[in-house]
């Protein structure tokens, strides 16, 4: 729910600041980040109950594929924008923050939790 009202956030700033970003771009990097923090949420939930010991590594680990999986899905589309370095950089930046600062959290309540 907050990627969502984030998304509208970000699209709402984009417009009254007159800059132009590919809604499909601005779209799949928002779709991407929520799926993969889920998926990698759900991966660290599963760790939680098989060896709790392990769960920095595995979002050491999770972290580093979510910049594989972005640069191997989502940057390509990025060289063709013909956008600046700063919009491709907020385009990407602000979803990918908003969903390691939810996963942090999430992994923050599990470690709690455990202790």
């Amino acid at each position: 729910m907050l990627m969502i009202g984030l998304f509208w956030l970000h699209t709402f700033a984009i417009n009254q600041l007159g800059l132009s970003v590919q809604d499909e771009l601005l779209r799949a990097c928002y779709l991407f980040n929520t799926i993969i923090a889920l998926v990698f949420l759900f991966l660290l939930l599963f760790v939680s109950k098989l060896d709790p010991s392990i769960l920095g590594w595995v979002f050491l680990v999770s972290s580093g594929l979510k910049f594989l999986l972005f640069f191997a899905l989502i940057y390509p589309s990025f060289q063709d924008t013909g956008l600046s370095t700063k919009q491709d950089f907020l385009t990407f930046f602000i979803p990918y923050a908003a969903a390691l600062t939810l996963e942090i959290y999430q992994l923050t309540k599990i470690l709690n939790r455990e202790n």
